[in-house]
């Protein structure tokens, strides 16, 4: 069977359509929230040094796809940068960063002296390639777990991811049950089929994710990494502590900074999620005099010490019209 076949073709046109997806989203929204600039950059990184034989290519739909997805991952990553606000990440999500990109350099010598027929600097980028887009993909699974308000990825781009990963695997197996196709790279079979279990771990925890919706018609997502098998052991207990300690300076912190912009809070995002606070916030305030201040009171002593002033309102004063009763002589006796 030859190299080109149905699902190869479907492969190189979801991967066009996720991109697009993503690029159309961001400009519709006017904002990356939630989308990993720093797996942007990985993609930018990946299709660099994989399509270093671009101007030897003579397939021109090879070369067509090359030039598209290398032009809109640097794209992608200067309107991210430059254009439109995004979600700051984690210290957690830069380490593990550096761990995919050394361990991806390091790896892929090895990977090329044991599946690869012929050595070069062409031949190990192109495998540095392989092994760094099977998990370039993490920042951004941890940045959607940390993620707690509408960000612009949704479930056509991540749909579109799947059906990519799913449709080369696919080719691969049909390409490998050829008896004249000797052209599929190991390489890209493994990490490709990687690649394509975190994809699925991903789903699964996203189709479980807990949906909460606010009063202005967003959606809230929380994605539980206990229902994943790969990811949790990858991201590990720290995230989960991390998510936990962020939580708890969320509620502690204050909703602006100086100068008026809103402050980053827990998972890098801006705490006043909620649109309708504000309005309720002036609700209140337009009717704090008609409410009783003692019903506003959450401090008990601060309770306790109003009762003791309406209990002083009420005691006569001594020689006033309203005298006490005889025989009572108003608490007087037990001050000696």
């Amino acid at each position: 069977m030859a190299v080109w076949n149905i699902f190869r073709i479907a492969a190189d046109l979801s991967h066009l359509a996720a991109i697009g997806i993503l690029i159309l989203a961001i400009h519709r929204n006017q904002s990356a929230e939630g989308v990993s600039l720093i797996s942007q950059g990985l993609y930018a990184v990946v299709f660099l040094t994989r399509y270093l034989d671009l101007f030897s290519t003579h397939s021109a739909w090879n070369v067509i796809f090359k030039i598209i997805f290398i032009a809109s991952s640097i794209y992608t990553v200067c309107i991210m940068q430059w254009k439109y606000p995004r979600t700051r990440e984690r210290e957690l999500a830069w380490k593990i960063t550096t761990v995919v990109v050394v361990g991806s350099a390091a790896l892929a010598p090895f990977t090329m002296m044991i599946f690869e027929n012929t050595w070069g600097f062409r031949k190990l980028m192109w495998d540095f390639s392989e092994i760094l887009e099977s998990v370039c993909i993490l920042p951004q699974l941890l940045l959607l777990r940390q993620t707690t308000i509408p960000t612009v990825i949704d479930s056509y781009y991540l749909l579109a991811l799947g059906l990519y990963r799913g449709f080369y695997c696919i080719n691969w197996l049909v390409r490998g049950l050829d008896p004249d196709d000797h052209t599929v790279r190991t390489v890209s079979v493994i990490f490709g089929v990687i690649q394509t279990l975190l994809y699925l771990d991903f789903a699964w925890v996203y189709y479980t994710r807990q949906r909460v919706k606010l009063r202005g018609g967003g959606v809230v997502d929380a994605d539980d990494l206990r229902h994943s098998w790969l990811l949790r052991r990858i991201f590990g207990r720290r995230a989960e502590q991390e998510d936990l300690d962020e939580e708890r300076g969320a509620f502690e912190g204050q909703g602006t900074s100086r100068g008026g912009r809103p402050n980053w809070g827990s998972r890098g995002i801006s705490i006043s999620a909620d649109d309708t606070l504000d309005e309720h916030e002036e609700q209140d305030e337009g009717i704090e005099g008609a409410v009783d201040p003692d019903a506003r009171m959450q401090d008990p002593d601060d309770l306790a010490k109003a009762l003791d002033d309406d209990d002083d309102e009420d005691t006569p004063l001594q020689g006033s019209s309203n005298s006490a009763a005889p025989g009572v002589r108003s608490g007087e006796e037990w001050r000696d």
